[in-house]
């Protein structure tokens, strides 16, 4: 593939930036709903690409990359007038007469960065709100789903012009060349050992940035809420992409005399939902690349070494890239799989004996992007969410906040910086622009040097009332 020239795209896109930013609403909802169009138009070439890169069954595709898509679109069209408006605000008593009001600009040229594992999704539900807000874009796809990456490129030139929106294909290098270049914004999805280099490489620009990251997002489970239903339902969740879910749950925290129940409903749970062989189950995902796959191979050895029992439904293949779910236990606390972020289908099961114990071992590490629990008991959720930090909390299911179109979606720290989704997500890419007036009298040099005597004592007079 021939090298792009990333200074000329980055030249293209800054010099239309400001045409882009004056545009209505109207303009910016007519691109997004020929965005939304072509989605439905190329349905069947998005389920192949998706199928070539992930194994992805068409079912999922259309659920966890199109839909969300789509839906973000109706839902942005819905409300962008509203959020175009000036923002009017009142006025303190010190600066009356005048008017003051808050504008959302376009930041200008906007780079977004997204990651294979939903890589429809995650690259065109930034560009919505983007779009939205008025920028020019340049999308960086991965360069491990390369039919995907290929589809994208075909799917944005047949809807936007080149000085709008482009897809830059490529690898590395090419990511590198791009974060080396002044953008106005910079949003990436991906792990929080490469945000904090884009973070670093934003900053020798003062680059703005939004970090989707990712962690250890744990699901602690009530004593009574059933430890074999949590573990079955923990098993779907684990299943999904084959755990390549940035939201997945990565650790499980159960009572310590209910652990077993919990291995036996997740096992049950296996079977009920890709059946007893997944690696003959067309609809199970397969691990991105060999690389991915070496990593969660040796993370189970290094706990086996360490003493951890090991479940697995079926043998691991390199070849076909597939890696069965995974039950750990009694795994030691300073392992990698106890220490990073897995991003594949294993689950370690921890246990605890007190509510504070689980408490103690969330805070321990870093901030999670989403806190699950399983409860039906109101007060005990609310005093594990009071207790502990994390981007988002999810109570007696899975997954399904990211879908709430006006859910502040994002993490914290470690997980991640600024927001997206719904109004979130179309500020992200805007710049909060104040605008104060004053009319045609300024009682502001009624306290202009010099100041005589009588301006000394209006002076105190206005600084004991106010």
């Amino acid at each position: 593939m021939e090298q792009p020239n990333l200074e000329s795209i980055f030249a293209q896109l800054q010099a239309s930036a400001p045409v882009l930013g004056r545009r209505r609403a109207a303009e910016r909802i007519a691109r997004l709903r020929s965005l939304k169009k072509a989605l439905h138009a190329h349905r069947a070439e998005a389920h192949a690409a998706l199928r070539a890169d992930l194994h992805r069954a068409e079912p999922d595709t259309d659920l966890n990359e199109l839909l969300p898509v789509t839906s973000t679109i109706d839902y942005v069209v819905k409300h962008l007038r509203t959020w175009m408006r000036p923002e009017k605000h009142g006025l303190p008593i010190t600066l009356i007469p005048g008017s003051a009001e808050v504008v959302y600009e376009s930041k200008g040229a906007v780079l977004i960065v997204s990651p294979w594992n939903f890589p429809i999704n995650l690259c065109l539900v930034p560009l919505v709100y983007a779009v939205a807000a008025g920028n020019s874009v340049a999308l960086k796809p991965s360069e491990l789903s390369p039919a995907t990456s290929a589809f994208l490129t075909k799917l944005i030139a047949s809807v936007f012009p080149p000085e709008e929106v482009q897809v830059v294909e490529g690898g590395v290098e090419v990511a590198k060349g791009l974060l080396d270049q002044p953008w106005n914004h910079l949003f990436f999805t991906g792990s929080p050992k490469i945000g904090s280099q884009v973070m670093a490489t934003a900053a020798r620009h003062l680059t703005s940035v939004t970090l989707e990251l990712g962690g250890k997002s744990p699901v602690i489970v009530h004593p009574k809420f059933g430890a074999e239903t949590a573990g079955n339902r923990v098993a779907w969740a684990k299943g999904l992409n084959a755990g390549q879910v940035c939201i997945a749950p990565d650790y499980a925290l159960v009572r310590k005399d209910q652990r077993e129940a919990f291995i036996a409903g997740f096992q049950t749970g296996v079977r009920q939902y890709y059946g007893a062989r997944p690696a003959e189950n067309p609809d199970f995902a397969h691990i991105v690349h060999e690389r991915h796959w070496d990593r969660l191979e040796a993370w189970v050895e290094e706990a086996r070494a360490g003493g951890a029992e090991i479940w697995q439904i079926d043998r691991p293949d390199r070849s076909s890239k597939y890696y069965p779910l995974t039950l750990v236990w009694d795994a030691p606390k300073d392992i990698e799989l106890s220490c990073s972020e897995i991003f594949g289908p294993i689950l370690p099961v921890y246990t605890y004996i007190e509510t504070a114990d689980a408490i103690a071992h969330v805070e321990s590490g870093s901030r999670p992007l989403v806190l699950y629990q399983l409860s039906h008991d109101r007060a005990w959720s609310d005093g594990i969410t009071a207790a502990t930090r994390a981007g988002a909390t999810v109570i007696n299911d899975f997954f399904l906040h990211y879908m709430h179109p006006s859910l502040p979606f994002g993490g914290v720290n470690t997980s991640g910086i600024g927001k997206s989704h719904g109004l979130w997500g179309f500020r992200e890419f805007t710049n909060a622009r104040s605008i104060y007036r004053r009319g045609r009298w300024s009682p502001t040099m009624l306290l202009a040097p010099p100041y005589t005597e009588w301006k000394r004592k209006l002076i105190a007079m206005v600084a004991r009332w106010l």
